[in-house]
């Protein structure tokens, strides 16, 4: 497989991934943890959602239909500031945005073809390759998502639900996962 398709694999798969680990994470959030932050100055889980969505759209939603030449990864519509002011938005309407800002991400990335990858593409006026663009992003939504983790975590305390190994866990998790392998070999 060219290393360009590979690499479109991996993004798709692995996006996918982190979207359901910080879905996991929320769904174990109280109506009243959503609008908590951590310290003073901290994002509470409503605001990582408002701002991973606003970043979401402004980045990739003129993308969703396939790559074109003359975009730019800032929407001039966009208002950041805004993404990280504390609103009283119910849970429902975090998930419609959460699932919406990543439908334009997931849509984008799904219509980009190998040799998009070497194209340019600017945000806010500062030249990308769409793959620069791609691994921009992949850092910026994985530190989000982990932020949502560890603050549902820390909010949850003893009743958090492991979205990974669980301690103390890991010997019978790899022998299982071996002996998967061993019996998917051909005989």
């Amino acid at each position: 497989m060219p290393l360009a398709k590979l690499y479109l694999t991996d993004l798709r798969t692995r996006m996918r991934g982190l979207k359901t680990l910080g879905e996991g994470a929320m769904q174990q959030l109280g109506d009243n943890d959503w609008h908590t932050a951590l310290a003073e100055e901290g994002n509470s889980a409503a605001v990582l959602v408002q701002h991973l969505s606003g970043n979401m759209h402004s980045r990739w939603a003129a993308l969703r239909s396939g790559y074109r030449e003359g975009q730019d990864g800032e929407s001039a519509g966009r208002n950041r500031d805004a993404e990280f002011e504390e609103r009283t938005l119910s849970a429902p309407e975090l998930w419609t945005l959460w699932n919406a800002g990543w439908a334009a991400f997931l849509d984008a990335i799904d219509h980009l073809s190998p040799a998009d990858l070497m194209r340019p593409l600017t945000i806010r006026g500062e030249a990308h390759t769409v793959l620069e663009a791609c691994q921009r992003q992949v850092a910026h939504y994985s530190g989000h998502v982990y932020q949502l983790i560890l603050l549902t975590k820390t909010l949850r305390g003893t009743g958090w639900q492991t979205l990974s190994v669980a301690r103390g866990q890991s010997a019978a998790f790899n022998a299982a996962m071996f002996s998967k392998e061993e019996r998917q070999k051909p005989t």
